[in-house]
Protein backbone atom coordinates (compact mmCIF):
# COMPACT_ATOMS: atom_id res chain seq x y z
CA UNK A 1 0.00 0.00 0.00
CA UNK A 2 1.30 3.46 -0.92
CA UNK A 3 1.42 5.74 2.13
CA UNK A 4 1.80 9.49 2.56
CA UNK A 5 2.71 11.50 5.68
CA UNK A 6 0.60 14.66 5.53
CA UNK A 7 2.38 16.77 8.16
CA UNK A 8 6.11 17.37 7.67
CA UNK A 9 8.39 20.28 8.57
CA UNK A 10 11.73 21.29 7.04
CA UNK A 11 14.48 23.81 7.67
CA UNK A 12 12.26 26.39 5.98
CA UNK A 13 10.58 26.67 9.38
CA UNK A 14 11.57 24.68 12.48
CA UNK A 15 12.50 21.26 11.10
CA UNK A 16 16.12 20.09 11.10
CA UNK A 17 16.10 18.40 7.66
CA UNK A 18 16.27 20.34 4.40
CA UNK A 19 13.48 19.56 1.92
CA UNK A 20 15.83 17.25 0.01
CA UNK A 21 16.95 15.48 3.18
CA UNK A 22 13.39 14.95 4.40
CA UNK A 23 12.39 13.40 1.06
CA UNK A 24 15.40 11.11 1.13
CA UNK A 25 14.54 10.10 4.69
CA UNK A 26 10.93 9.44 3.66
CA UNK A 27 12.21 7.05 0.98
CA UNK A 28 14.12 5.16 3.68
CA UNK A 29 10.81 4.98 5.56
CA UNK A 30 9.23 3.52 2.40
CA UNK A 31 6.75 6.35 2.02
CA UNK A 32 5.28 7.22 -1.37
CA UNK A 33 4.82 10.88 -0.54
CA UNK A 34 4.85 13.69 2.00
CA UNK A 35 3.10 17.01 2.47
CA UNK A 36 5.49 19.90 3.15
CA UNK A 37 3.64 21.87 5.83
CA UNK A 38 6.10 24.36 7.29
CA UNK A 39 4.87 26.92 9.81
CA UNK A 40 3.65 30.13 8.15
CA UNK A 41 5.96 29.72 5.14
CA UNK A 42 6.09 28.10 1.72
CA UNK A 43 9.87 28.48 1.52
CA UNK A 44 10.66 24.76 1.31
CA UNK A 45 8.15 23.74 -1.35
CA UNK A 46 10.03 24.55 -4.57
CA UNK A 47 13.15 22.66 -3.49
CA UNK A 48 11.08 19.65 -2.45
CA UNK A 49 9.11 19.58 -5.71
CA UNK A 50 12.25 19.91 -7.84
CA UNK A 51 13.85 16.99 -6.00
CA UNK A 52 10.71 14.84 -6.24
CA UNK A 53 10.50 15.51 -9.98
CA UNK A 54 13.54 13.23 -10.40
CA UNK A 55 11.93 10.43 -8.40
CA UNK A 56 9.50 7.92 -9.85
CA UNK A 57 5.95 8.25 -8.52
CA UNK A 58 6.90 10.17 -5.35
CA UNK A 59 4.27 12.73 -4.36
CA UNK A 60 5.05 16.09 -2.74
CA UNK A 61 1.95 17.95 -1.61
CA UNK A 62 2.56 21.72 -1.44
CA UNK A 63 1.18 22.75 1.92
CA UNK A 64 1.41 25.02 4.93
CA UNK A 65 0.58 25.11 8.63
CA UNK A 66 -0.89 28.42 9.74
CA UNK A 67 -0.97 29.46 13.40
CA UNK A 68 -4.28 31.13 14.18
CA UNK A 69 -6.27 32.45 17.11
CA UNK A 70 -9.79 31.37 18.03
CA UNK A 71 -11.39 32.62 21.23
CA UNK A 72 -7.95 33.18 22.76
CA UNK A 73 -6.62 29.71 21.95
CA UNK A 74 -3.94 28.92 19.37
CA UNK A 75 -5.36 26.75 16.60
CA UNK A 76 -3.23 25.32 13.80
CA UNK A 77 -4.70 25.01 10.32
CA UNK A 78 -3.20 22.94 7.54
CA UNK A 79 -3.52 23.90 3.88
CA UNK A 80 -2.93 21.24 1.20
CA UNK A 81 -2.41 21.47 -2.57
CA UNK A 82 -2.09 25.23 -2.31
CA UNK A 83 -0.86 27.54 -5.03
CA UNK A 84 2.26 28.48 -3.09
CA UNK A 85 3.00 31.28 -5.57
CA UNK A 86 -0.24 33.08 -4.66
CA UNK A 87 0.46 36.80 -4.26
CA UNK A 88 -2.19 37.21 -1.58
CA UNK A 89 -0.89 34.26 0.43
CA UNK A 90 2.73 35.37 0.24
CA UNK A 91 1.89 38.91 1.26
CA UNK A 92 0.17 37.60 4.39
CA UNK A 93 3.10 35.26 5.11
CA UNK A 94 5.57 38.14 4.83
CA UNK A 95 3.63 40.02 7.51
CA UNK A 96 3.66 36.96 9.77
CA UNK A 97 7.41 36.57 9.19
CA UNK A 98 8.04 40.16 10.34
CA UNK A 99 5.89 39.58 13.43
CA UNK A 100 7.91 36.46 14.31
CA UNK A 101 11.17 38.44 14.12
CA UNK A 102 9.79 41.14 16.43
CA UNK A 103 8.64 38.50 18.90
CA UNK A 104 11.97 36.62 18.85
CA UNK A 105 13.88 39.84 19.58
CA UNK A 106 11.59 40.59 22.52
CA UNK A 107 12.13 37.09 23.92
CA UNK A 108 15.90 37.46 23.59
CA UNK A 109 15.79 40.82 25.38
CA UNK A 110 13.74 39.32 28.19
CA UNK A 111 16.09 36.35 28.54
CA UNK A 112 19.09 38.69 28.61
CA UNK A 113 17.48 40.68 31.44
CA UNK A 114 17.25 37.41 33.38
CA UNK A 115 20.97 36.76 32.89
CA UNK A 116 20.61 34.25 30.05
CA UNK A 117 23.16 35.18 27.44
CA UNK A 118 21.90 34.37 23.97
CA UNK A 119 21.71 36.65 20.94
CA UNK A 120 19.31 37.14 18.08
CA UNK A 121 22.19 36.50 15.66
CA UNK A 122 22.65 33.00 17.12
CA UNK A 123 19.00 32.26 16.48
CA UNK A 124 19.18 33.60 12.92
CA UNK A 125 22.07 31.22 12.14
CA UNK A 126 19.93 28.13 12.81
CA UNK A 127 16.50 29.41 11.84
CA UNK A 128 16.28 28.37 8.19
CA UNK A 129 15.31 30.37 5.17
CA UNK A 130 12.07 31.97 6.23
CA UNK A 131 10.73 31.55 9.73
CA UNK A 132 12.13 32.27 13.17
CA UNK A 133 10.26 30.50 15.94
CA UNK A 134 10.45 29.43 19.55
CA UNK A 135 11.94 26.01 18.66
CA UNK A 136 15.05 27.79 17.39
CA UNK A 137 15.36 29.70 20.66
CA UNK A 138 14.82 26.46 22.59
CA UNK A 139 17.65 24.78 20.66
CA UNK A 140 20.04 27.62 21.49
CA UNK A 141 19.06 27.46 25.17
CA UNK A 142 19.72 23.72 25.14
CA UNK A 143 22.99 23.95 23.20
CA UNK A 144 24.29 26.57 25.65
CA UNK A 145 23.36 24.49 28.69
CA UNK A 146 20.50 26.60 30.03
CA UNK A 147 18.16 23.62 29.56
CA UNK A 148 18.64 19.87 29.36
CA UNK A 149 16.33 19.48 26.36
CA UNK A 150 14.19 21.43 23.92
CA UNK A 151 10.94 20.42 25.70
CA UNK A 152 12.44 21.55 29.01
CA UNK A 153 13.46 24.88 27.45
CA UNK A 154 9.91 25.41 26.26
CA UNK A 155 8.45 24.56 29.64
CA UNK A 156 10.78 26.82 31.62
CA UNK A 157 11.13 29.78 29.26
CA UNK A 158 8.85 29.84 26.23
CA UNK A 159 5.28 28.73 26.95
CA UNK A 160 2.51 30.85 28.41
CA UNK A 161 3.19 31.52 32.10
CA UNK A 162 6.93 30.79 31.83
CA UNK A 163 9.91 33.12 32.37
CA UNK A 164 10.21 34.62 28.88
CA UNK A 165 6.88 34.07 27.15
CA UNK A 166 5.86 36.75 24.69
CA UNK A 167 2.54 36.36 22.84
CA UNK A 168 2.71 36.35 19.06
CA UNK A 169 0.50 38.10 16.53
CA UNK A 170 -1.73 35.51 14.88
CA UNK A 171 -4.39 35.65 12.22
CA UNK A 172 -7.92 34.43 12.86
CA UNK A 173 -9.25 31.02 11.85
CA UNK A 174 -11.61 32.52 9.26
CA UNK A 175 -8.82 34.61 7.73
CA UNK A 176 -6.57 31.54 7.50
CA UNK A 177 -9.30 29.54 5.79
CA UNK A 178 -9.89 32.35 3.29
CA UNK A 179 -6.15 32.56 2.51
CA UNK A 180 -5.91 28.83 1.85
CA UNK A 181 -9.11 28.76 -0.21
CA UNK A 182 -7.94 31.80 -2.22
CA UNK A 183 -4.83 29.80 -3.12
CA UNK A 184 -7.08 26.89 -4.22
CA UNK A 185 -6.03 24.76 -1.24
CA UNK A 186 -7.84 22.25 0.96
CA UNK A 187 -8.33 23.25 4.61
CA UNK A 188 -7.68 20.77 7.43
CA UNK A 189 -7.83 21.25 11.20
CA UNK A 190 -4.43 20.22 12.61
CA UNK A 191 -4.04 17.94 15.67
CA UNK A 192 -7.39 18.80 17.32
CA UNK A 193 -6.39 16.68 20.30
CA UNK A 194 -4.04 19.47 21.34
CA UNK A 195 -6.87 22.00 21.57
CA UNK A 196 -7.37 22.62 25.29
CA UNK A 197 -10.99 23.79 25.16
CA UNK A 198 -12.59 20.75 23.53
CA UNK A 199 -15.94 22.51 23.14
CA UNK A 200 -14.27 24.81 20.60
CA UNK A 201 -13.64 21.98 18.14
CA UNK A 202 -17.24 21.66 16.97
CA UNK A 203 -17.53 25.45 16.68
CA UNK A 204 -14.35 25.65 14.62
CA UNK A 205 -15.52 22.89 12.28
CA UNK A 206 -18.64 24.88 11.45
CA UNK A 207 -16.37 26.91 9.18
CA UNK A 208 -15.32 25.90 5.66
CA UNK A 209 -13.07 22.88 6.37
CA UNK A 210 -12.29 19.99 4.02
CA UNK A 211 -10.69 17.65 6.53
CA UNK A 212 -9.55 16.94 10.06
CA UNK A 213 -6.17 15.55 11.13
CA UNK A 214 -7.60 12.49 12.81
CA UNK A 215 -4.37 10.55 13.27
CA UNK A 216 -1.48 12.38 14.98
CA UNK A 217 1.19 11.25 17.49
CA UNK A 218 -0.50 13.23 20.27
CA UNK A 219 -3.85 11.48 19.74
CA UNK A 220 -4.95 8.44 21.71
CA UNK A 221 -7.00 5.67 20.11
CA UNK A 222 -10.04 7.20 21.79
CA UNK A 223 -9.17 10.61 20.32
CA UNK A 224 -8.87 9.15 16.83
CA UNK A 225 -12.26 7.43 17.12
CA UNK A 226 -13.86 10.67 18.32
CA UNK A 227 -12.34 12.63 15.44
CA UNK A 228 -13.44 9.97 12.94
CA UNK A 229 -17.00 10.52 14.19
CA UNK A 230 -16.61 14.29 13.92
CA UNK A 231 -15.30 13.95 10.37
CA UNK A 232 -18.32 11.86 9.43
CA UNK A 233 -20.67 14.36 11.07
CA UNK A 234 -19.17 17.29 9.17
CA UNK A 235 -18.54 15.33 5.93
CA UNK A 236 -14.76 15.79 6.16
CA UNK A 237 -11.79 13.72 5.03
CA UNK A 238 -9.69 12.13 7.79
CA UNK A 239 -5.99 12.89 7.34
CA UNK A 240 -2.87 11.66 9.14
CA UNK A 241 0.51 13.20 9.83
CA UNK A 242 3.50 12.66 12.09
CA UNK A 243 4.19 16.40 12.56
CA UNK A 244 7.80 15.47 11.82
CA UNK A 245 10.53 17.93 12.81
CA UNK A 246 13.55 15.71 13.47
CA UNK A 247 14.53 12.11 14.11
CA UNK A 248 13.16 11.48 17.60
CA UNK A 249 14.94 10.01 20.59
CA UNK A 250 14.50 6.35 21.51
CA UNK A 251 11.91 7.42 24.09
CA UNK A 252 9.83 9.29 21.55
CA UNK A 253 9.76 7.19 18.36
CA UNK A 254 6.01 7.63 17.92
CA UNK A 255 6.51 10.96 16.10
CA UNK A 256 9.10 9.73 13.61
CA UNK A 257 8.45 10.38 9.94
CA UNK A 258 5.66 8.13 8.68
CA UNK A 259 4.50 7.10 12.15
CA UNK A 260 1.10 8.55 11.25
CA UNK A 261 0.40 8.12 7.55
CA UNK A 262 -2.48 7.78 5.14
CA UNK A 263 -3.16 5.59 2.08
CA UNK A 264 -2.31 7.78 -0.90
CA UNK A 265 -5.63 6.89 -2.49
CA UNK A 266 -7.47 8.73 0.30
CA UNK A 267 -6.44 12.08 -1.18
CA UNK A 268 -6.61 11.07 -4.84
CA UNK A 269 -9.52 13.42 -5.55
CA UNK A 270 -7.61 16.39 -4.08
CA UNK A 271 -4.51 15.38 -6.06
CA UNK A 272 -6.41 15.18 -9.35
CA UNK A 273 -8.01 18.60 -8.78
CA UNK A 274 -4.54 20.03 -8.15
CA UNK A 275 -3.06 18.46 -11.28
CA UNK A 276 -5.88 19.88 -13.42
CA UNK A 277 -4.88 23.38 -12.24
CA UNK A 278 -1.26 23.03 -13.33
Amino acid sequence: MKLIDMHVHTTASDGVFTPIQVINYSLLKQLSGIAITDHDTVGGIDEAMRHAHNLKDFVVVPGIELSTDYCGEEIHILGYFINHKSEKLNEALENLKKARVVRAKKIVDLLNLKGIKISFEEIERISGVDVIGRPHIARILTDKGYSKSVPEAFKEFLVKGSKAYIPRDKIGVVEAIKLIKASHGKVVLAHPGLIKEKKLINKILEHDFDGIETYHPSHSIEDALNFESLAKKHNLICTAGSDFHQIPTEDDIHDDLGSCSLPLGRIEKWKKEFELRK
